[in-house]
């Protein structure tokens, strides 16, 4: 079985070429995403329940547009929040392993769809275009990053906040896990877990309306 490297790397078919439409539409997702990713995390700051919001685009640029592309996304986003907010670039190692992640999960299942039979695909590509990534595929990302974002980003709260996060509704929450469990690297780890995977699903899920949208448009342009 051969895998496409154009398409998942760049998120382009075999025999498409590479124009200035495509670069532009690719530039443009990428402008998109980070762009909601940061109006995301300005809108968790508010929030009372603590979520980032801040990758909130980025698995859907990973079905979209392909590895590069996402990871690109994922580090800009978190160059834009560093420069602009109380985050540290340090924090885009959780974002592009969330990009890296739901490029992967895309990739088994393009290879799922590549052994599966010729009826079974033409009914998966009513209103969308042929091989479309299922929600199934998105929340497995949102999931899978969900648990690596935890380890990574509670390790380095622990080392450079001392398991204070620095913002009041998560400090809340590691505060009541506190109160049962008296260990504060218990409670800032349980709460990380928690946050990050609501968070994740949320963000997949957002992402996998906003792929079905480009994926329909996609399908009308080629009827």
């Amino acid at each position: 079985m051969t895998i496409n490297l154009k398409k998942s790397l760049f998120g382009l078919e075999e025999s498409e070429k590479v124009t200035f439409k495509k670069i532009a539409f690719i530039f443009l997702i990428c402008v998109f995403a980070i762009a909601s990713n940061y109006g995301g995390s300005k809108i968790a700051e508010h929030l009372i329940f603590p979520l980032y919001l801040d990758s909130l685009l980025t698995i859907a640029v990973a079905a979209i547009c392909g590895l590069v592309p996402a990871v690109a996304c994922a580090f800009f986003s978190n160059l834009v929040l560093s420069l602009t907010t109380h985050s540290l670039l340090l924090f885009s190692i959780c974002h592009i392993l969330t990009a890296i992640i739901g490029w992967i999960v895309f990739l088994i299942e393009d290879c799922v769809n590549a052994s599966g039979d010729e009826q079974s695909l033409q009914q998966k590509s009513l209103f969308s275009s042929r091989n479309s990534h299922s929600i199934d595929s998105f929340l497995y990302a949102g999931l899978i990053a969900s648990i690596f974002n935890a380890l990574i980003g509670n390790s380095i709260a622990n080392l450079i906040f001392a398991a204070n996060p620095e913002r009041i509704s998560a400090n809340v929450v590691i505060q009541s896990i506190f109160i049962a469990f008296p260990n504060i690297q218990f409670a800032n780890n349980t709460a990380g877990f928690l946050e990050n995977i609501i968070d994740k699903i949320i963000c997949a899920t957002v992402s996998f309306i906003f792929y079905k949208i480009v994926d329909f448009a996609k399908w009308l342009k080629n009827r």
